[in-house]
């Protein structure tokens, strides 16, 4: 009885090594990208194209960001910040898409907002 404890812990153990091995040492899930479309972005006017380039900048800026480094007041004030650019973006993205957050970038955020609050 208590080899088998045994043998199922180091079974259970060395599964758990083995599966989190390659986790450890592979990629992100995801990147946090900031795209345009071009088709759509070229029929906007002069102002709102340059409106649209500083709000991508911006956007990619507050992406890049380390949350885990900033305090609870910083995370709030980026989190206002975010929502703001987000609206605004949403009234450019009004006819088509302009902006756009890749799906795995979206949910990473998401899920870090989660997490955070």
């Amino acid at each position: 009885m208590n080899t088998l404890r045994s043998l199922l812990l180091s079974i259970a153990t060395s599964a758990a090594v083995f599966l989190a091995a390659p986790a450890a040492t592979a990629e992100p899930i995801g990147r946090k990208e900031v795209h345009l479309n071009a088709k759509n972005f070229a029929k906007l006017s002069e102002q709102d194209k340059h409106r649209v380039l500083e709000l991508q900048s911006r956007i990619a800026d507050v992406l890049a960001t380390d949350r885990n480094s900033l305090s609870k007041e910083e995370r709030v004030e980026l989190r206002n910040e975010w929502k703001t650019l987000k609206g605004e973006m949403d009234q450019y993205n009004r006819n088509g898409s302009v902006i756009y957050i890749s799906t795995a970038g979206l949910i990473i955020i998401i899920l870090l907002l989660i997490i955070l609050l």
